[in-house]
């Protein structure tokens, strides 16, 4: 009993998080929000340029929404596999894209140890389904 309800306050937590990511993406000044447009000026920073104006604002609209989407899927408990591995993979290039080369010690530690709970908790959600 005790794992169920410790996963179930990690699920919501990090769902919470996520939703919260996915919205701020979307809606600039909410909760912090960067926006869309500010979003995809950051992709083509990053060195997707090549996909024009439209292409990267469609990316980053992508991205806001399948993080929205994950998070929801965490928060009511529905496909966690591919929401912890998809959250993973986000916060990996969150890691190598952003907090790597601000050289920022804490934002990065603090994004290694949410790429590794989230590969690890993917990790937990595999097993459980496949035992």
């Amino acid at each position: 009993m005790k794992t169920r309800i410790g996963n179930l306050i990690i699920r919501i937590g990090f769902a919470l998080l996520f939703i919260w990511g996915g919205l701020e993406k979307f809606i600039e000044g909410f909760l912090g929000g960067v926006g869309l447009q500010n979003m995809a000026d950051f992709l083509k920073e990053s060195g997707l340029a090549f996909l024009g104006d439209t292409g990267t604002y469609a990316l980053g609209a992508l991205l806001a929404l399948l993080e929205l989407i994950a998070g929801i899927l965490l928060l009511i408990n529905k496909q966690t596999f591919f929401a912890y591995t998809f959250l993973a993979f986000v916060m990996l290039m969150a890691l190598v894209l952003v907090h790597i080369p601000s050289g920022n010690w804490m934002n990065i530690m603090i994004h290694v140890a949410l790429t590794t709970t989230l590969a690890g908790l993917a990790m937990q959600e595999k097993q459980s389904v496949t035992i």
